[in-house]
């Protein structure tokens, strides 16, 4: 248990927003290398090939490596960092959240700011804040200063929060669980399947850009062609205050999520041919 923790931290504490996944995926590597042969497509997508007693069936087991976040679009003249968002974002869980801007220098703290609401009329303070109006601090006096410092347009931005245990250490806080336990799955099968005899040959898979597109998973699928896919991925919890059973059934520590429709697809009935 204790190994499989080490490398959630590990999965999540990495950075890699869409398109900039390189961290990361050197993380999924190092856990895949001992496990098979390690292959990767043009995109950055990285798999793992654990060969069985027969070619084929392919089966593809995995999830993507990037995760929702931020880039640097321009640095004003008093050195805030105004930013465009990476993936989806709702825009009322931003403010006074911490930041790591990734330069050529290293990661650079900050904090996401707006104007503040006691100089905001009535009318507005009812308002969401737009992420167009908020920027990001990270202490620079000048636009000189921050470019000094290493931050440039197009650097990768994301939350800054570390792994944790909360007090029931059933339940797990970090950023990137979207989807970097896909990845952890992906690496525990193919660890559990190490003494194994299976007549297939199975790929964990970390694709990249899902967040942009699902970029990454059609780079891949071409590369390994896969017979069967499973793609691991995050849901929403219904156990939270507000939501309803027609909204969403999933409770947390009651098992797998297995999905029967989405904005892509509809899977075929099995009773269908």
């Amino acid at each position: 248990m204790q190994e499989l923790l080490q490398m959630l931290k590990a999965l999540t504490d990495a950075p890699g927003v869409p398109g900039n996944e390189k961290i990361v995926r050197d993380v999924t590597a190092s856990y895949f290398a001992p496990l098979g042969e390690v292959i990767s497509d043009n995109l950055g997508g990285v798999a793992c090939v654990k060969a069985g007693t027969a070619s084929s069936p392919k089966i593809v087991v995995g999830g993507h490596l990037d995760e929702i976040g931020f880039m640097v679009a321009r640095i004003t003249d008093e050195g805030y960092i105004k930013f465009q968002p990476l993936g989806g974002w709702v825009s009322q869980v931003l403010l006074a959240q911490r930041v790591e801007i990734y330069t050529r220098n290293g990661p650079i703290l900050g904090v996401i700011g707006a104007k503040p609401p006691h100089i905001l009329s009535p009318e507005d303070r009812k308002k969401l804040v737009e992420i167009k109006d908020m920027y990001i601090d990270i202490g620079a006096a000048s636009q000189d200063e921050a470019t000094a410092w290493g931050v440039r347009p197009g650097d990768m931005i994301v939350p800054k929060m570390e792994f944790a245990p909360l007090h029931n250490e059933k339940f797990l806080l970090a950023k990137a669980w979207d989807n970097r336990i896909g990845c952890a799955v992906a690496i525990e099968v193919l660890r559990r399947l190490q003494t194994e005899t299976h007549p297939n040959t199975v790929y964990g898979v970390a694709t990249v850009q899902e967040e942009v597109g699902l970029r990454g998973a059609r780079t891949m699928a071409n590369l390994i062609e896969p017979n069967v896919a499973i793609v691991v991925d995050t849901a929403i919890a219904g156990d939270t205050p507000g939501v309803t059973p027609d909204e969403v059934q999933a409770k947390l520590g009651r098992g797998p999520v297995v999905l029967i429709y989405d904005a892509l697809m509809i899977p075929i009935p099995p009773c269908v041919s």
